[in-house]
């Protein structure tokens, strides 16, 4: 990966018709010549949204773009890796562009880590956590640890991700240190619309290890992809993407 700080790189995110994190929380590490260009789903029903997403190739390729990221974690994972594939393939033969979902670009980070043993974190309901267990079993990574927190009953909202794109990291520093991680190689965070990536530096002094979420995942890809650092704040996964770069420049 080359790092050339002279040219913008132009992210589109495929957002959740209900997601109000993500965007903030990108633009909240300031990475210089990097911007982020939402196009919104219209609907929240799962097997629509995964449809909707494959018919914005056509405002992808109007906006110019450089990469594309399918950014929701849940509706990524619940339908399995060969629906996932098929949706980036069909997204990136139409852009001519990298592509790449939530779920992928996590388990691109454990790679990335070598991890096989994790603790894991979610504001799921108990069957969607499941769900994401068995996709992370099928990448060859145990979960030795689980909380899935589904926030929806602590509100009374109909809207199902209302509370859950108001959780205050502090809450979220606090549910994760709660976790039992004992065995676990790393804390993982799942979900793009959880406002986790405030809490990594604080998480990894706390517990002493490396915590991975799944919008800090989606930086590492794009970084990775289009050649450009990571921000320091976002923890252990910053220091080996970027020291991998300068390893790669330093061999040409």
């Amino acid at each position: 990966m080359q790092i050339d700080t002279a040219k913008t790189r132009r992210i589109g995110l495929i957002l959740p018709a209900d997601n109000v994190v993500m965007e903030p929380e990108l633009y909240a590490l300031g990475i210089e010549g990097v911007v982020f260009n939402a196009i919104r789903l219209m609907s929240t029903d799962h097997e629509a949204m995964r449809q909707q997403a494959q018919e914005c190739s056509a405002v992808v390729n109007e906006l110019g773009l450089d990469a594309v990221v399918y950014a929701c974690a849940e509706t990524s994972f619940n339908a399995g890796a060969t629906t996932r594939q098929s949706m980036s393939d069909k997204i990136a033969s139409e852009t001519g562009l990298p592509v790449v979902t939530a779920t992928d670009a996590l388990n691109a980070a454990l790679r990335d880590l070598a991890l096989t043993k994790i603790s894991l974190l979610t504001p799921y309901t108990s069957r969607s956590g499941e769900e994401l267990e068995a996709t992370l079993a099928d990448a060859g990574v145990a979960v030795v640890s689980s909380r899935h927190h589904d926030f929806r009953p602590e509100s009374g909202e109909s809207r199902e991700w209302y509370l859950t794109n108001r959780v205050a990291p502090e809450r979220i520093v606090q549910m994760a240190g709660e976790l039992d991680t004992a065995g676990a190689q790393a804390l993982v965070i799942a979900s793009t619309n959880l406002a986790a990536l405030p809490a990594i530096p604080v998480l990894e002094k706390l517990r002493g290890v490396p915590v991975l979420t799944t919008n800090q995942a989606i930086i590492a890809w794009c970084a990775q992809s289009l050649g450009f650092g990571m921000p320091a704040a976002l923890g252990h996964l910053s220091r080996v993407v970027n020291e991998r770069a300068l390893v790669g420049l330093s061999e040409q």
